[in-house]
């Protein structure tokens, strides 16, 4: 399993996002997260496939989780947060 470094911002933002709220909610945020994309060990590639990209919906957050399997080796591109304009999630997965 491997990150891209804009998906490891990605992970920070969400927990800064949420530390605003409550400290231990910015925490859970990202432990959430992280257990989601730890399944990816066992069911990468079965998710919609969009533009070269797999899409996974968080379980407990309002994120998408998008990645490449290549090799048998999942690829993690991006954390992004649901509730942003369609266009500007697109910009981000094309241009990183």
């Amino acid at each position: 399993m491997f990150f891209t470094p804009s998906a490891e911002k990605d992970l920070l933002n969400a927990k800064q996002f949420y530390a605003k709220i409550n400290a231990a909610l910015g925490q859970y945020c990202v432990d959430s997260l992280m257990l989601d994309i730890e399944r990816l060990r066992f069911f990468a590639g079965i998710h919609p496939n969009i533009n070269g990209r797999f899409r996974v919906l968080a379980r407990s957050f309002p994120f998408s989780i998008y990645y490449q399997v290549i090799d048998d080796q999942v690829l993690i591109l991006a954390v992004l947060d649901n509730r942003q304009n369609p266009k500007s999630i697109e910009h981000r997965l094309t241009n990183g």
